[in-house]
């Protein structure tokens, strides 16, 4: 919340001050990168939302950090239409984990820069454009363009690549990206044999009392259900708060808690952590673990930025309309040059009769 506290301010100040002093093109700030440590420290100070303007000189009203949230949060919930398995244009259908890495580059973006100065629709494109670099699953950025098109919401190429750049200079260039899919995997397959051992076998109870070994496929609809879970933790919050192994962990948590079948297991993972890894800080895990359990819980909801659930499109729309609003002058502005900066119309192309 304090990054983007410090977004919203500097684009206030920047879209003040936009008509005084003509930029080329808009900041990039890419302050998030250590911005906690620097405010614990007393390198940086908060700043205060009334420091800056809170309308545009038209008497517009700036979008407040909630509002950004909001669009920051639909915006990413839509990647997984646009790249992964379950992309529209089949050109664009890659591994799941192309989609995360989308969705957590937006989002690092977007925690130094505010939607008010930067098009979250484009940087979303570009986002997308850049994961499939970083994982090594390259797409042609025509394609991207077609997505859009399908999505009903036309990116155009050149506006992809521009935002590209803009998106490693925000992000400060820090492509690495770990995701819960893989810890959600590696828990499962470690449990599977632990289970099998003698302090394994104490860990599993069957709600019939049933007395039997687990088997491999006990364990299916825990991990399938985490991997649901992980689908929308991808999109949220929580992969800038926590790490994708405690994150995985509690997914497997949540997933092992909600099984209704009674002829499948329960089990201790709390006691499976503690036995499995022994000499470790089972407090700090424990803790990592409560925290997040409660934030999983929500995401159906529609709770702590995930956009797969519960939108509210009739606030959606009005934050739309007020973004317009705010970034009115630069369209005017372009329009301005097109005439102005001597580029040739369609008319100035006729021939003089």
């Amino acid at each position: 919340q304090r990054c983007r506290k410090r977004a919203n301010y500097e684009a206030r100040k920047y879209l003040s001050t936009r008509e005084e002093k003509s930029s080329p093109s808009p900041p990039v700030h890419s302050f998030a990168c250590g911005f906690v440590q620097r405010v614990r420290s007393g390198e940086e100070q908060d700043v205060a939302d009334t420091s800056a303007p809170m309308e545009s000189s038209q008497g517009n009203p700036f979008l407040t950090p909630e509002e950004e949230s909001l669009l920051v949060a639909f915006y990413a919930a839509k990647l997984p239409s646009l790249i992964g398995p379950l992309a529209q244009n089949p050109y664009l259908r890659r591994d799941i984990k192309v989609t995360a890495t989308s969705a957590l580059l937006f989002r690092r973006f977007f925690l130094s820069n505010s939607v008010m100065v930067h098009d979250p629709k484009a940087m979303m494109v570009a986002a997308a454009f850049l994961a499939s670099k970083v994982e090594d699953a390259m797409t042609e950025v025509r394609h991207l363009e077609e997505g859009t098109k399908l999505m009903n919401s036309p990116v155009s190429q050149s506006e992809i690549l521009q935002c590209e750049f803009a998106l490693l200079e925000g992000i400060h260039c820090d492509l690495l990206c770990f995701h819960p899919y893989k810890a959600v995997l590696a828990f499962t397959e470690d449990l599977r044999m632990f289970i099998k051992s003698d302090k394994g076998r104490e860990l599993a109870r069957f709600k019939r009392g049933e007395n039997r070994p687990v088997v491999g496929q006990d364990l299916k609809p825990m991990h399938d259900g985490a991997r649901r879970l992980v689908d929308d933790v991808i999109v949220s919050d929580i992969p800038l708060m926590y790490s994708p192994g405690h994150a995985g962990l509690t997914a497997l948590m949540v997933a092992n808690d909600d099984l209704e079948n009674p002829e499948v297991p329960k089990i201790d993972l709390f006691g499976y952590v503690q036995h499995r890894f022994e000499g470790k800080n089972h407090g700090y895990i424990n803790q990592q673990v409560k925290e997040i359990f409660l934030l999983l819980k929500g995401l159906k909801d529609g709770n702590h930025g995930c956009g797969n659930h519960n939108v509210d499109l009739a606030k959606l729309k009005g934050v739309h309309k007020k973004l317009k609003k705010c970034r009115g002058g630069d369209k005017r502005k372009k329009k301005r040059k097109n005439t102005e900066g001597g580029e040739e119309t369609h008319e100035s192309k006729k021939p003089k009769t």
